[in-house]
């Protein structure tokens, strides 16, 4: 592609990503904005459809690019041991109480509202 052609482009390209901001935030349907502004729904779908082909080559080349020096990964320290968690919900009944705490499995909450149906 010789130079005038990729700068023509660049500019319609440019133009076309205004006018489907326009028309997004306009609030309209495709098809009542472009009957308003007179432009052809298909040219509208052509130049959304190429917008986001382009958009989608240079998220790929972004993520095919090498790093400048070599990777290097951080040892982060854990801590293990108790934590001090309170629960999350507690429920106290006359003949029972509940605490579910954060992390809970939803399997053991479930058997437990379960056995709770069972008693209450």
């Amino acid at each position: 592609m010789d130079e005038i052609t990729s700068v023509k482009t660049k500019f319609r390209m440019e133009q076309w990503i205004q006018l489907i901001q326009d028309q997004r935030s306009s609030g309209m349907s495709v098809k009542a904005w472009c009957q308003q502004t007179q432009i052809k729904e298909t040219s509208y779908y052509y130049w959304l459809k190429r917008i986001r082909q382009q958009a989608c080559s240079q998220e790929i080349m972004s993520t095919q690019l090498e790093p400048d020096g070599p990777v290097t990964f951080a040892k982060l320290p854990m801590r293990l041991g108790k934590t001090n968690r309170s629960p999350a919900v507690v429920i106290n009944l006359p003949s029972a109480s509940i605490e579910v705490m954060d992390g809970a499995a939803l399997e053991t909450i479930e058997a437990v509202l379960l056995a709770m149906k069972v008693l209450c």
